[in-house]
């Protein structure tokens, strides 16, 4: 991809995504919080994740960052609604593993393969994987 291509995706993708995030609120109540937090540049969010008979019923986030760390968390927050913890760790697990390697998910949700593409955008790749890695953390730590 070139870096027109990718400042073309930044613009029409991810700006309007960042300007609209998906649940950027802090809720009255959430079953349980996960705080997503970058000392690098300062990103911090905390992730709010409701929950009924084991599957996760809604995500809300809140906090502030960069454009790709928001539009990444809102895009994750779309994705993990309605999935159990054990497929919001290995949909977490599948997109780092790709953010990290030179291919992309082909059965990946749109916005997710647009998120792994964005991948050479000058050195964000911590940016785009920050929530999905405090999200895998606490599943793979958590005693479900």
């Amino acid at each position: 991809m070139t870096k027109q291509e990718l400042q073309k995706l930044f613009k029409n993708e991810i700006l309007p995504e960042n300007e609209n995030p998906y649940h950027f609120q802090e809720p009255q109540t959430a079953s349980f919080t996960i705080e997503a937090y970058n000392s690098m540049c300062g990103d911090k969010y905390t992730l709010y994740f409701n929950t009924s008979e084991g599957q996760i019923t809604s995500v809300y986030f809140y906090g502030f960052g960069c454009a790709l760390s928001k539009a990444s968390i809102s895009i994750m927050c779309k994705s993990m609604e309605h999935l159990s913890p054990k497929n919001i760790t290995a949909l977490s697990d599948q997109f780092i593993f790709t953010m990290d390697q030179e291919h992309s998910t082909k059965n990946a949700d749109k916005k997710i393969q647009m998120l792994q593409q964005l991948k050479h955008f000058d050195g964000r790749v911590d940016c785009i994987k920050l929530g999905w890695e405090a999200v895998k953390n606490h599943f793979e730590n958590a005693d479900l």
